[in-house]
């Protein structure tokens, strides 16, 4: 499973806190405005209680009678959602809006009673303990809970309404603070991608105070690589011309002499130019190459130096086409497969070159209509010294040093038989 980048977690982050922040905060705010309305319902329900318990007195007889206002009010009308009730001794005293029904009495309690009315419909009342002379009783007044239930409804709505927009606002503001904070970031990133590339040799600064010392330190690590490269390279290629006097001198001495140790005197030879040949390779120092010019030259000198053969070369190459790489490498690879075909073939060579969309890199097909070799000699073309006619001129480095080459980069290169019965050779070289 592909984790989420850096910028998908920190969007991920932001918005989970700010769900976590909405949550809380509008579950609270929900709590506190109900608790308003219910207290605001409640002031109202003991405003009429106060009214009502003005106009019971006791009449005598353990009875107590209530005084009708003299206009008209909610608890005049039947069924109107308004009632009260007043329950003591064994008897009961009502509204007339409850006509001839009675309410639940339950008993007093600390906040507001829910109890059905006298048509099913619900209600929300207080109880008020009263006392007349030696009578005491309860007093119960209740309103329409589907009122206050409403308001709660409609307040609900708004709520959630307003933190669903506070958090598409949150989530938008977090989305451009992540792009905006990650930018930097995403510009030092395309800058080391540059250097990869070959279009830039170091990455440089003005990412900002938080990114240019990391910057600094990859720019450092490129320089020291690059000493250090250079550095092995120069003490190969040293080593390797030291050698290579004294061979030559032992070979001119052996010349007439011991033919065996002549033979291993031009194998230590060969192996020296091999591996000096690998030694040059800048697999470390990259840049851009134009590939159509590179090997435009180079065909242009095979031509020169096999002119006397009149081939036939042939080259199907964009001219858009680049590769990342060394230019002395490229040229070394493409020259010692340009000049074995040229060596080789009877009369066509074909050239073509493509870019690798796998690798992201680059694919040369060389093709020649010589004699080609037989699976077994390809098996060993490749090893150093190799050669399969000796009437022909050459040391049988070339393929092994392109191998090595292409080897470097990460590459390869393959032999096999080619459609103009000759030999194929394919140079694939990662971008």
């Amino acid at each position: 499973m592909k984790r989420p980048g850096l910028g998908a977690r920190l969007l991920l982050l932001g918005l989970l806190a700010a769900l976590l922040v909405a949550g809380i905060g509008g579950w609270l705010l929900r709590a506190n405005m109900h608790a308003i309305l219910l207290r605001g319902f409640e002031q109202r329900l003991a405003e009429h209680a106060d009214r009502i318990a003005a106009r019971l007195h006791a009449a005598g007889g353990g009875r107590i009678v209530h005084e009708e206002p003299r206009a008209a009010d909610d608890f005049g009308r039947i069924f109107s959602g308004w009632y009260w009730q007043l329950a003591y001794a064994d008897q009961r005293l009502h509204s007339r809006s409850l006509w001839d029904a009675d309410l639940p009495t339950p008993p007093p309690a600390g906040g507001l009673l829910r109890v059905a009315g006298p048509r099913g419909e619900p209600l929300l009342g207080l109880a008020r303990p009263l006392r007349f002379d030696a009578v005491q009783g309860t007093l119960y007044v209740f309103g329409p809970a589907e009122e206050i239930d409403r308001e709660r409804r409609g307040l609900d709505r708004l709520l959630a309404g307003t933190l669903a927009g506070l958090l598409v606002a949150l989530a938008l503001a977090t989305l451009v603070q992540v792009r905006l904070g990650l930018h930097p970031l995403r510009r030092l990133r395309e800058a080391v991608t540059a250097v990869q590339t070959g279009h830039a040799e170091r990455v440089g600064a003005g990412f900002g105070p938080d990114l240019d010392p990391l910057a600094h330190e990859l720019d450092a690590v490129l320089e020291r690589n690059a000493r250090v490269t250079a550095r092995a390279r120069s003490h190969a290629a040293d080593l390797a011309h030291a050698l290579k006097k004294p061979l030559a001198l032992i070979a001119t001495d052996t010349a007439a002499g011991d033919t065996r140790l002549a033979a291993e005197v031009r194998t230590m030879t060969q192996l020296i130019d091999r591996h000096l040949a690998r030694a040059g390779s800048g697999a470390g120092d990259r840049r851009r190459i134009p590939v159509a010019a590179r090997i435009g030259a180079l065909i242009e000198l095979m031509r020169r130096l096999h002119a006397d053969r009149g081939l036939d070369w042939r080259l199907r190459v964009p001219t858009d086409l680049h590769w990342r790489g060394e230019p002395t490498d490229l040229d070394e690879m493409l020259g010692n497969l340009l000049d074995n075909a040229g060596k080789w073939a009877r009369s066509r060579i074909e050239v073509t070159a493509e870019a690798d969309d796998a690798a992201g890199g680059l694919r040369v097909t060389i093709d020649d209509d010589g004699n080609g070799l037989t699976p077994a000699q390809i098996a060993q073309a490749t090893r150093r010294g190799r050669r399969f006619d000796e009437t022909v001129e050459g040391s049988g480095l070339g393929l092994a040093i392109t191998a090595d080459i292409a080897e470097t980069y990460g590459g390869r290169q393959v032999l096999e038989a080619s459609p103009l019965g000759g030999l194929r050779v394919r140079l694939s070289l990662p971008g």
